[in-house]
């Protein structure tokens, strides 16, 4: 979308809000009525909801099998909670846009993003375009930047329990076979930091991604129709 919302942003520069002509990507067949757009966004809305319930329901059999007193043993660092908890956060505010978009893609609202760009577009402002892009699109660019931390966190977190396990090696004082059976102990804490740490950042990471690319469907959805009503209003202006 960064290439069309450029062009758009040119043409309110120069002065033309929407040309009489304009089509949005994919041609005025391919754009969702706003009743299709309205229960598109309801789907979307209840799916978030039923991962969302699978997700909590995971971390309570976790919790009711003992696995998050072993993730919190087995990590001392407290990574791989860390991650996990970025993770319902996100999750939570991916709930939040959802119903933000659904509530915006309604038909026949008096206010809202439609309501603004069409009455921008009226009074001529020249950034209209960007300011509807910044409405559908500027939050979700954050909540990308906290779904890629969580992997990236999880790498550090391997390095972490490497770096562990390559002191416990230099700190050896031998090679006798109780040092070795120590050493081994404690390289083991060493290398589930790193596992641990490893696999939650890519779940959490990938479970984010999900949500996030259905979110940016939605809102590439529902700033196409609102773009091909402020075109079809313009063509009948001119009219």
């Amino acid at each position: 979308m960064s290439g069309f919302w450029q062009s758009m942003r040119e043409r309110n520069r120069a002065g033309t809000a929407l040309p009489a002509d304009y089509a949005p990507p994919g041609g005025a067949a391919g754009v969702a009525g706003a009743a299709d757009l309205s229960a598109l966004a309801q789907r979307l809305f209840w799916g978030w909801a039923l991962l969302a319930g699978v997700a909590f329901f995971l971390i309570w059999w976790m919790q009711r099998h003992g696995w998050w007193v072993r993730l919190i043993e087995g990590d001392p660092s407290g990574i791989s909670l860390l991650i996990v908890l970025l993770g319902v956060v996100v999750t939570g505010w991916c709930g939040r846009r959802a119903w933000r978009l659904q509530a915006e893609a309604q038909p026949g609202l008096a206010q809202g993003w439609r309501a603004r760009y069409l009455d921008e577009l009226r009074r001529g402002q020249p950034e209209a375009t960007a300011l509807l892009s910044e409405r559908t699109h500027g939050p979700h660019e954050t909540a990308w930047w906290f779904a890629a931390a969580t992997i990236k966190l999880g790498l550090l977190g391997t390095v972490v329990g490497f770096i562990l396990m390559s002191m416990q090696i230099g700190q050896s004082q031998g090679f006798e076979l109780a040092e070795v059976q120590k050493l081994l102990q404690q390289m083991t804490g060493g290398m589930a930091i790193a596992l641990y740490t490893t696999l939650a950042g890519l779940v959490v990471n990938l479970w984010l991604g999900l949500q996030l690319l259905l979110l940016d469907r939605l809102a590439d959805r529902l700033a196409a129709d609102i773009l091909a009503d402020a075109a079809a209003t313009s063509t009948v202006r001119g009219a």
